[in-house]
């Protein structure tokens, strides 16, 4: 980023002297801005960290502290690293956008797609995708943690399968991983095919992203940083991760609660076109009324927190100096990532960090919090 406002400076100084100095001030933010965000990351003892900034439908900047792969690799805006549960938002965007396509109704039972019908507490339970979506379905989660199919389907159709209250009321709001594993095989058994398919067509390849819930499917998997624990030491290796590839619809469901492999920088491009209501770029990539039912939350706020539920994005009035932010967490083995953006601004970050440890007031990790607080407080051109 730093060369091309540089060279993009020489060349604008020879015709006109207010673009180079408006070109200056936004490389010296920049400068400042990348110090900034050092010192927060060493502050809170990060291995890495990959940052992009959106503003009016695209990245406008990016910025990279540390290494992916420990002494060896500098970490960068293009390094692909394990999303962790913003993976979620990702699956997110293939249920609705299958509903849009008439391929699924999510607010219908959602045995229907699994080829098996759930064990229900209650006759009368409802479970939908919407509900997974919402975390207020009844699913619950089995004692050995599997997404094969079959595990699946003998855990769900047994008297464990569910917990005692309905779904889909907000005061039963219950945060878990397992039913993401039962809504990414209904929605690549209504498509007949693989989440990365659904995504790829639907959005991915329109913007040009190199994303996979299958690291070893990635067009550059050479670009995959190293996962770190808080302890600095290694969880999962560049080669653990891309020794995995897809082998077919409906295999191993687990994968879609977290394991989503994206660049900040190309993570920037969804969160770009979330904050501009479909848009990337001023082309159309998704429709407004998808990014609509992204964002529609229920009125109440989740007990005990203080965000709104949306599907399954959240959203948070008064938090970073800013009205209100839809954002989504994710944190695994040593992963703090954070995605936020204002809907009314149009502006969002993307902050993917590894080895980092501690959260802030709002209860983000604190690395994230503290580096969205800068960006969305800068004083940008």
């Amino acid at each position: 980023m730093k060369k091309r406002l540089l060279c993009l400076a020489m060349a604008l100084c020879l015709c006109c002297p207010q673009a180079m100095a408006a070109v200056v001030q936004e490389t010296a933010l920049h400068e400042s801005l990348q110090k900034e965000i050092n010192a927060i990351s060493r502050n809170y003892a990060a291995i890495g960290v990959s940052v992009a900034y959106v503003r009016d439908g695209e990245v406008v900047d990016t910025f990279a502290y540390g290494d992916a792969v420990r002494y060896k690799t500098p970490m960068t805006a293009d390094s692909i690293v394990r999303a962790a549960s913003v993976s979620k938002v990702l699956v997110g965007l293939a249920a609705h956008v299958s509903a849009e396509n008439g391929v699924m109704d999510l607010d219908a039972s959602v045995d229907q797609y699994l080829g098996f019908d759930i064990y229900r507490r209650h006759e009368d339970d409802q479970i939908t995708a919407r509900s997974i979506l919402t975390h207020t379905s009844s699913i619950a989660p089995p004692e050995v943690d599997s997404g094969k199919y079959e595990d699946m389907r003998k855990h769900l159709t047994s008297r464990t399968a569910t917990l005692y209250f309905p779904s889909g009321l907000i005061k039963n709001w219950n945060y878990m991983n397992y039913p993401f594993y039962v809504l990414g095989l209904a929605i690549e058994r209504a498509n007949n095919k693989t989440m990365d398919q659904v995504m790829n067509e639907a959005f991915a390849d329109k913007l040009a992203i190199d994303g996979s819930f299958w690291a070893g499917d990635l067009k550059n998997p050479e670009r995959t940083a190293a996962v770190y624990n808080q302890a600095h030491e290694v969880f999962l290796s560049v080669e653990a991760q891309t020794v995995v590839h897809s082998r077919g619809i409906g295999v191993n469901n687990s994968i879609f609660a977290g394991n989503y492999h994206i660049s900040a920088y190309d993570m920037g491009k969804i969160v770009a076109m979330l904050a501009a209501d479909g848009c990337y770029g001023g082309e159309r990539i998704i429709s407004e009324q998808v990014v609509a039912a992204m964002e529609a939350y229920q009125p109440e706020i989740v007990p005990k927190n203080k965000f709104y539920q949306a599907q399954p994005l959240r959203y948070r009035t008064d938090i970073y100096g800013r009205e209100g932010l839809y954002y989504h967490t994710g944190s695994a083995y040593g992963e703090n990532n954070l995605i936020a953006y204002d809907p009314v601004a149009g502006d969002g970050v993307v902050i993917f960090s590894n080895g980092a440890s501690g959260k802030d007031a709002y209860g983000i990790y604190a690395v994230c919090g503290y580096i969205a607080d800068l960006l969305f407080n800068a004083d940008w051109p």
